[in-house]
């Protein structure tokens, strides 16, 4: 009977699906997020960013449910699902763009502005007692980043040292105060932490046992592109309704996200740190 019970549910449902128009379910417009910063999983993140597509589909006149779209804080994961489902756009974290942009086409529209800032940057974090010396001292050593690759961690981060960043024991932790208790307990050697965190490094419950060893440079924000498969006439809308999103009533769904605004960049935005990345 319950076999039978879901055969007539989805019976009807197959048949509406069918007299759905073809554009609220073009896999041209749709928009995955393949970047950290959302609490939970793709599942518990689900109501979040069915409200950002549905205000974005809004702005741009293709109606609330036009956009379809998941979260995936898993980078990799993320990029399986690009390659699978060939959406017109996605909202990347910057390594996943430098490492894989060029290959699955991505054009640069905007650039997410969060913390009051366009651009990030990443600290190394030790034990102010017994922790290493240099950068050099963690060769081999038990880091805890969040998802970046050892390549953006060396190239980047590092400055260029990509052995050393690939000699690393890199082992993934949820949040950033879960990375430093590590280190300040002695079960990591060092943690990655963004610009938010040491702007309020005050707050963090262990921060006596803690100190900055080393930080980064200035890197452009996550970039929003379009993939190949997008129409020209929808990327254009797509970067004009990005840039007035998070302003009147968007401006709840942006905070949402935990995005101030979004602003325009091109692929030249990038070429900089693309470069560096490429070393």
């Amino acid at each position: 009977m319950r076999n039978m019970t879901r055969r007539s549910i989805w019976l009807p449902v197959l048949v509406v699906g069918l007299l759905v128009p073809a554009v609220v379910l073009s896999g041209p417009r749709d928009f995955l997020l393949c970047l950290t910063g959302f609490p939970g999983t793709t599942e518990q993140a689900g109501p979040t960013v069915r409200g950002f597509l549905d205000k974005l589909g809004e702005r741009l006149g293709w109606g609330a449910g036009a956009i379809q779209g998941d979260y995936y804080p898993d980078t990799q994961v993320g990029l399986q699902r690009i390659k699978d489902r060939k959406p017109g756009f996605a909202g990347m974290s910057l390594d996943l763009y430098l490492a894989h942009g060029e290959e699955l086409g991505a054009q640069v529209l905007a650039k997410a502005v969060m913390h009051g800032r366009d651009k990030q940057r990443y600290h190394i974090v030790v034990a102010k007692e017994g922790g290493p010396a240099s950068v050099e001292a963690l060769a081999g050593k038990v880091l805890v980043p969040f998802r970046e690759s050892a390549r953006f961690l060396g190239n980047l981060v590092l400055d260029g040292r990509r052995a050393l960043a690939e000699s690393l024991d890199l082992q993934y932790e949820s949040n950033a105060m879960s990375a430093l208790r590590k280190v300040a307990r002695g079960q990591a050697t060092a943690a990655v932490v963004a610009e938010e965190i040491i702007e309020r490094f005050d707050e963090v419950p262990v921060k006596d046992q803690l100190r900055v060893l080393a930080a980064g440079p200035w890197l452009p924000g996550p970039p929003v592109v379009a993939l190949t498969g997008s129409s020209a006439d929808d990327r254009t809308a797509m970067r004009t309704a990005l840039l007035g999103l998070c302003a009147g009533d968007g401006a709840e769904t942006c905070r949402s996200i935990r995005v101030d605004s979004f602003q325009a960049a091109t692929d030249a935005d990038y070429a900089e740190v693309r470069r560096l990345f490429a070393r």
